[in-house]
Order: structure tokens, then sequence, then C-alpha cells
């Protein structure tokens, strides 16, 4: 388990930073400008700032600093030079991110990310490779990235398959499944250069939390997570259903379910929804339930709480088409979608203004607008002030978006149309060692607590966060001091690290503490 004087070390840092540096650049540092009298609607972003590569893939680590990668300085696709470390406590200037040195050999480049739960540090596996001066073809190779010490570190256990563009999946176990990714592509060859043809790994692999992999022979396919299926293999769309196996949303709309025991048993579900594309956002917003945005403007909710067959209901039509467009899960249980185009990764059909989905209601509203276009390799990722930052696009795209935004949803503002920051209670005690699930824990804030919610650190890159949850905790009495309890089981709420937030009457959250479950 991860070591509880370190994770204490950790939160009492965390605790210092939240209090009282973080709440200082909330309310000052990110603008001071006047806000618009509907930041209460639809929230507003704060101004540009600039990032020292293109974030094309962002982790949010358990100390609250996000990591990042994916491109050179210069912003040139190449992960094998470089990645950074974004401190939100210290602001958005320069002296807040810091660039290191990649020597670990591997262009971790559209490389395949999840957290390890018992360390909070990131696995990463597979990426970009070079094959006669070309690249986008693929590697095997796993690296881990400590935040202790921030360092990147090579693994000696490789995958059985090289995977570019493939998914990780955090097992209750601990453990993680990888899936789909492309091995060669396909290149029609030149007087130097030999032709290639584009093949696949459209079998699944399991890796144990002692860093070794084993091949689930018996579940290949090509539908579920392959070259077929509204091309599965590109980040496939993947979630631990409620009862232990892995659900498996594809674009062309099958669903499938993945049972990781021995060498693996995939089941195809009759099931199915409208077809979508392979750079259309999902996430998973609640337990056991997929929001997911389809062609043509729609999107559908997926419930795969059942033993059955998963149930699909239509969620509403966006406004827009939101092609390489992002999902982000608030810690209010909405689904805020940013970024986006109608005609792909093209400034013609861009999109500027946002969306919010309420689950509540099944409807969609109009939310804050950006400054800039976010298309392909754009990200977006719910930080600990209950802000999300959102940022990248490019390498390659019609912009080279060495530059990020903070979006302020509008549960940050005061409600009488002042455009004015609401106050916000402080958690001054919470947990600060792993706790199991279905288990009684308390909360104190300095104020009355009327509503706690968890979400899970996310990990996002190429519209998907899979890493994302979200849970509403039952608060039986309002008070300073709350005892709630930790999700069911690991089927639902996975091992690892999670963003604790608790509300006042007025629906303004606190500063989130992270805490451990597992």
């Amino acid at each position: 388990m991860f070591n509880d004087f370190l994770l204490g070390q950790r939160n009492r840092c965390l605790n210092f930073f939240m209090s009282t540096v973080l709440t200082f650049f909330l309310f000052t540092t990110h603008f001071s400008a006047a806000i618009a009298s509907d930041a209460h609607l639809k929230g507003v972003f704060g101004p540009l700032h600039n990032w020292p590569i293109i974030p094309i893939a962002m982790m949010l680590m358990p100390d609250g600093r996000v990591f990042a990668y994916g491109t050179t300085p210069a912003g040139v696709q190449n992960g094998l030079m470089h990645y950074a470390i974004w401190s939100p406590t210290a602001g958005t200037g320069s002296n807040a991110f810091q660039t290191l040195p990649n020597i670990t050999q591997t262009d971790i480049f559209c490389a395949a990310q999840a957290h390890i739960p018992d360390t909070g540090e990131a696995l990463l596996v597979g990426g970009d490779a070079r094959v006669n001066t070309l690249r986008n073809y693929a590697n095997s190779d796993v690296n881990i990235f400590d935040p202790a010490t921030d360092s990147l570190i090579r693994q000696s256990q490789q995958m059985a398959y090289k995977r570019w563009y493939a998914t990780l999946v955090t097992l209750p176990t601990g453990d993680h499944a990888v899936l789909g990714g492309r091995n060669d592509r396909l290149f029609a060859g030149s007087p130097t250069i030999p032709a290639t043809v584009a093949t696949y790994s459209p079998t699944p692999e399991v890796r144990s939390k002692n860093g070794q992999w084993r091949t689930l022979s018996t579940a290949t396919s090509d539908i579920a997570y392959g070259k077929l299926g509204g091309e599965s293999w590109n980040y496939p769309r993947a979630w631990v259903k409620p009862q232990g196996e892995i659900f498996v949303l594809t674009g062309s709309g099958f669903m499938f379910k993945l049972n990781t025991a021995g060498t693996g048993t995939l089941t195809k579900y009759t099931a199915s929804i409208p077809a979508g594309q392979a750079f259309l956002p999902t996430i998973m917003f609640s337990p056991g339930r997929v929001l997911s945005v389809r062609k043509n403007r729609l999107s559908f909710v997926v419930d795969i709480n059942g033993a059955g067959q998963p149930v699909a209901t239509a969620s509403g039509n966006l406004a827009y088409d939101r092609q390489y467009g992002n999902l982000t899960v608030l810690p209010d249980g909405r689904v805020w979608a940013n970024g986006g185009s109608s005609t792909g990764n093209d400034l013609g059909g861009m999109v500027l203004e946002s969306e919010l989905w309420n689950p509540a209601t099944n409807t969609w509203m109009p939310a804050a607008i950006a400054a800039t276009a976010r298309l392909y390799h754009s990200t977006s990722l719910l930080l600990m002030d209950g802000t999300v930052v959102t940022g990248g696009g490019g390498a390659p795209g019609p912009l080279k978006q060495l530059n990020g935004e903070i979006y302020y949803p509008p549960y940050l503002f005061k409600t009488d149309g002042s455009g004015e920051f609401a106050p916000r209670m402080e958690i001054t005690d919470a947990p600060t060692s792993s706790i199991g699930w279905n288990q009684n824990f308390s909360v104190e804030a300095t104020g009355n607590i009327t509503r706690v919610t968890l979400v899970r650190a996310g990990a996002v890159t190429h519209t998907l966060n899979n890493e994302a949850r979200f849970f509403d905790l039952s608060v039986p009495q309002a008070g300073n001091t709350v005892t709630v309890r930790t999700p069911l089981n690991a089927n639902i709420a996975p091992p690892g690290f999670y963003m604790l937030f608790v509300w006042d009457a007025a629906g303004v959250p606190s500063i989130a503490r992270m805490i451990q479950i597992g």
C-alpha cells in the first residue's frame, strides 16, 4: 500500500497550499477583470496562458500538480525528449512550469496512461516509434512517472504487442488492462522507403501490480478494439463494470464485455447505440453510467449497472458538433463539453462556446466562450480547486497551441448576477491515510457541510479521460463535521486517488482534499 507517512506528508503540504496559496491564486492571479453577469449560469474562461509544450496528454497527480507530455518546446510531435510539470498553486506564469528531459529512450507521444493505485504514480505504455525515418509506428515500452522525484523511468518488462493509441483500464485489483492500439501504419512507399501495411494489436494484455504481463489470447477482437468497429483500436472507450468485467463501447455503436480472468473472455452484447466517430468524446459521469457524444450532435447515456444488457437512453442534442472536443465531469455531477469542430481538425467549423449537460434533466445548455480553438490533441482536466484547465491542440493542426485557459464553472460565483466569486469553505480535517470501500469517514470544514462529492483524479488524452469517476456521497445531517461512506466496492470505485469536495448550502464547493481509496 501507499506509505501512510508519505501520504500524510503530502496531504499536510496540500492542506497548506490549498488553504492559503491556492485560495489567493483562484481569486486574484487568474484574472481581475469584471466578470459577466451570467457567470453563475455559464461560468467564465480566464485569459490565455503559455505552456512549455503542447499538453497532448495531462494527468492530475496526488499532490495536485499536472503531469503533461506530447511535444517538444517548439510544439513539434515528439515525446522522446521532454515532458512538463505544472504547479497550479504557483499560477500560470513561466515559474509555475518545469520542462524536464525524457531520458528513457521511449517516445511517449500518443501513449496509453493511467494512475498506479497504490502509489499515485503514472503508468504509461506504448507510444510512437520511427521506422525508416517515418513517425506514427508503435512501441511496446512501459514507463512510470514518479511525482515524488519528477522522474520518468523505463521498466524492464515490456508488453507483448506494440501499441500506439491504446487505452489503459485500472482494474479493481489494482492491475491494469491495456486494449487496442495500432502497430504499423499504412505507407504507400517511395523510391527510398519501402511500403508498410497497417497492422493493429487487437489482443488485450494485463499488467499485474508487480510489473508482470499476461496476454488475453482468447479475447482477441478486431471489432471490439481492433481495425473494425469504427476504428476501435483508436483509444478504445472502456471502463470497469459494477460486476467487475470491462465494458467496451465502439465507435460503430457495438458494445462488449471483457472478462480478464485467465486468458480472457469477450462477449458481444445485442444492444447498440448510433454510430460515433473515433474522436468524439465519451466519459463515465456517475457509477456505471457513461455519456457518449455520437454523430449528428446526438448524445446517449449507457447504463451498465445491470448484470444483463446495457441500457441506452437519449440524453439530448448538443448545440454543436464536437469532433476532437472534450468532456469533463465536474464536482457537482454535471458534464462540461468544450472545444471541437464540425469539420474535424479544421478551423472552419471550430466551436468556441462550451456547453453544460445536467444528468438530472438530461439537457444541454450554453456555457462560457473560449478565446481559441481546441481541436486535435487538445485536453481538459479537472483541478483541485474545482476549475478546469483546457489546453493544447496541434501537432498537427491548423494552430500550434502552446497555451491553455482556465474554465471557472458556475458554482464558483455568487448567484446574484454580480459576477463576483462566492466565498468558499475550507476542509480542515479529512483522511490522511488510505481508507477502504463501504467505510465511514469524517470530514470537517469551516462552514456547514450540506453535500460531499468525490471525483477521481483524471488522466486525459485524445478526447478520452477513462479514469474519471464521480460520486455523490450521502450526508445524513448537515454540520461542520459530517460522517460519510466511501463507495461500495472496487468495481464501482477502482482503487486510487480521489478529490474530496464539500459543499455549502449555497452550492459552492470547497477546494478539494485528495484521499486514497484502496
